[in-house]
């Protein structure tokens, strides 16, 4: 897991966490320390980014939900 001092072991999780390096734990963590700062997981990415990037508790960062949006209003 890219998390620090996450020691989960990925070979028996399930393939979407195995194929981004994430343990479920912290694929779904409010925030989770990773490359020395502060970060969520976004679901949309699939990687983790500043938790400035997010709104609220969401799991998506708003670059993504915006993408999202518009495309649902056309």
């Amino acid at each position: 897991c890219q998390a620090e001092g996450c020691t989960a072991d990925l070979s028996k999780a399930k393939h979407y966490h195995r194929r981004h390096k994430v343990c479920e734990l912290h694929s779904k963590a409010p925030n989770v320390i990773a490359n020395n700062q502060t970060q969520r997981f976004c679901q949309q990415c699939s990687r983790f980014h500043l938790l400035t990037e997010f709104d609220d508790s969401k799991r998506s960062c708003r670059k993504r939900l915006a993408d999202h949006n518009r495309r649902r209003r056309k």
